[in-house]
């Protein structure tokens, strides 16, 4: 099932991004330091991004999201 914002609406900011990575990180019980070891981003980095910081790299946000096992998709509105 794919993660979305809530009430099952589309994601519309950063912070419901940083929201699900910290979700998936901990379900899976990997504390940030073993997740920066693992895809070789900063702690500060990867902890940024759980807070919602709006000027992340999108490339590393979204390198970030399928090492934790997120996927994200995009579809355009009608």
């Amino acid at each position: 099932m794919p993660f979305v914002g809530p009430n099952n609406e589309p994601i519309k900011d950063t912070f419901e991004i940083g929201r699900i990575l910290r979700k998936k990180r901990k379900s899976q019980g990997l504390t940030l330091e073993q997740v920066s070891q693992h895809c070789g981003l900063s702690i500060r980095f990867i902890s940024e991004v759980e807070r919602g910081k709006a000027t992340a790299e999108i490339g590393k946000v979204l390198f970030l999201l399928h090492t934790v096992g997120v996927d994200l998709y995009a579809s355009t509105r009608e």
